[in-house]
């Protein structure tokens, strides 16, 4: 009986129903290629700099706020995904347009926070992400920074629009709309990059013209294909009192989810200053941590497309039901989901084992990193230093031949890829596990806990974030010898373990099952009712 129990306790997290699985599947895949898409954009950057010198470390310097914006727009999102969900299935679409409209304000207030210090000082914003870097890294990111803003604002409106198709059941859209912004993107870098061989900074060009058709395609698939929730420019500044009123009694929540999920992209700040310039195998090899992570980093995020649907598919499937009183529909959906969702983060994981591998061995992508070794090695001011690093091979500087110098290009080279290539196993071995911990958070906010799961995100995150203090500062500067890049990454990801507990634990406890369009109606009715005293 016992072993009963557990086995449909199981089964629950797996249903048995192949027209549950075909919808799911129909509903996620173009929201995770959608994502992948996006992810690949940013990807796109970094991989289509790694021939120039320090282009890798200087855009991810840079893009680490661009990272930082996008995680503020997902934790908000994530908030008023729940509201979207709910009232489209309602069918009150002048509320899912009055909630988007909250949405955008929001995401420009917080960009234009980061843009006015980016053009003021951008070289304090580099600074303040990398710490001591070399004046060409410096430069480079600097002019990187100043463009990418003008795209930064663009997607303050697009995210929005782009989400909202994921969320309303349009996620074929909003592929199609991510697949053309991805093609103009590699279109113009490559136009840039490889004809005209403009410098890496010209990599925003790209981003800025993607970002654009984002919105023009964005806007006329909403337009053309569902109008009723079409958000014009009139719709901007059409926020009725009860919505307003019930988004505001958010903010805590969202201020709290926000301060938890910064912590993601403020990690860089970190192993940049761990593994500082020069601090990657030998110093000749001038190799930093963020010429590793940065591409790392930015790979992990395509593996991790499916927590993107976790969200979108709540707010769809779950959320839409909450809103209708189907608590037992949407209870179904909520466990059938994780398991929908971790079996796509371990396919996923399984075809970025082949990116990684492909990538690894296009020899572009270190291209930078043998440039960099060399010019490092034919520096004369650097003799001295060459020197006492090979003190039986280079006594005089006719030493320094070619067939020594390619040789350790060579040695470099083998150490970048090393490095990328396990701590990319990292990412792929945690990735199914970030998908089961975001789907539980998306349900307790799908149900109107959003307290408690911008609680649970804090806690989780926060916890982590201290322990990426005690990994960057204290093993790795007291124990480098024995930690390695790969090692302390891996160190650092172990502690997910426990935040996946905690998401489970925060679930276990509360009841989330929950309608919250209830509440604007007691408003509307409470307002209505007002109105109709006073004129009496």
């Amino acid at each position: 009986m016992e072993q009963s129990v557990k086995k449909n306790r199981f089964l629950r997290y797996f249903s048995s129903s192949k027209a549950m699985w075909k919808l799911y599947f129909i509903k996620t895949l173009p929201v995770v290629i959608g994502e992948i898409i996006f992810c690949i954009n940013g990807f796109l950057d970094n991989f289509m700099v790694s021939h120039i010198v320090h282009g890798i470390d200087a855009l991810t310097y840079a893009n680490t706020w661009t990272s930082i914006i996008y995680t503020i727009f997902f934790a908000i999102q994530g908030i008023a995904a729940m509201f979207v969900g709910q009232y489209y299935g309602k069918q009150e679409y002048d509320k899912v347009k009055q909630i988007m409209a909250i949405r955008v304000w929001s995401y420009l207030v917080f960009v234009l926070f980061f843009a006015i210090p980016a053009w003021i000082s951008p070289t304090s914003m580099i600074s303040l992400v990398s710490g001591p870097i070399s004046p060409e890294a410096i430069k480079m990111a600097n002019s990187y920074l100043l463009l990418i803003t003008f795209s930064w604002l663009i997607t303050s409106y697009n995210f929005n629009t782009n989400m909202l198709l994921n969320e309303t059941g349009h996620s074929n859209y909003a592929f199609v709309s991510a697949v053309l912004t991805l093609v103009s993107n590699a279109g113009v870098n490559a136009i840039c990059l490889y004809v005209f061989k403009k410098p890496a900074y010209f990599a925003a060009v790209g981003s800025i013209i993607s970002a654009v058709v984002c919105l023009i395609s964005d806007s006329l698939f909403t337009y053309f294909k569902d109008r009723k929730i079409f958000i014009g420019v009139v719709s901007l500044f059409k926020i009725s009192r009860p919505i307003a009123k019930q988004m505001a009694s958010r903010i805590p929540a969202a201020i709290i989810t926000l301060i938890a999920m910064v912590t993601i992209p403020a990690r860089m700040f970190f192993w940049a200053r761990a593994f500082p310039e020069k601090s990657i195998g030998e110093s000749w090899m001038a190799i930093s941590g963020v010429s590793i992570l940065g591409l790392v980093e930015s790979l992990a995020s395509v593996a991790a497309a499916t927590t993107s649907a976790c969200s979108s598919n709540v707010s769809f499937f779950v959320a839409k039901e909450l809103g209708n009183n189907n608590f037992e529909e949407a209870d179904r959906h909520a466990y059938a989901l994780k398991g929908f969702h971790i079996l796509s983060g371990v396919l996923l994981s399984i075809i970025m084992i082949a990116a990684v591998y492909g990538i690894i061995n296009v020899n572009a992508t270190s291209l930078g990193i043998q440039e960099g070794a060399r010019n490092y090695l034919q520096d004369p001011s650097n003799f001295e230093a060459i020197k006492n690093a090979f003190p039986t091979q280079i006594i005089n500087p006719s030493d320094l031949t070619e067939e020594f110098i390619s040789a350790r290009v060579l040695e470099a080279k083998a150490v970048f890829k090393k490095d990328f290539t396990l701590a990319s196993w990292v990412f792929i071995a945690f990735n199914p596990i970030w998908a089961w911990f975001y789907t539980t958070a998306a349900l307790l906010r799908a149900g109107g806990k959003t307290y408690i799961s911008s609680l649970a995100v804090l806690l989780s995150q926060g916890t982590s974030f201290l322990w990426l203090l005690f990994t960057t500062l204290y093993l790795v500067p007291y124990h480098r010898d024995v930690i390695s890049l790969p090692l302390s990454y891996l160190i650092f990801y172990l502690y997910d373990f426990v935040r996946l507990l905690m998401f489970e634990l925060f679930q276990w406890k509360s009841s989330w099952k929950q309608n919250i369009t209830t509440e604007t109606e007691a408003k509307e009715n409470s307002i209505v009712e007002e109105s109709t005293i006073k004129t009496q």
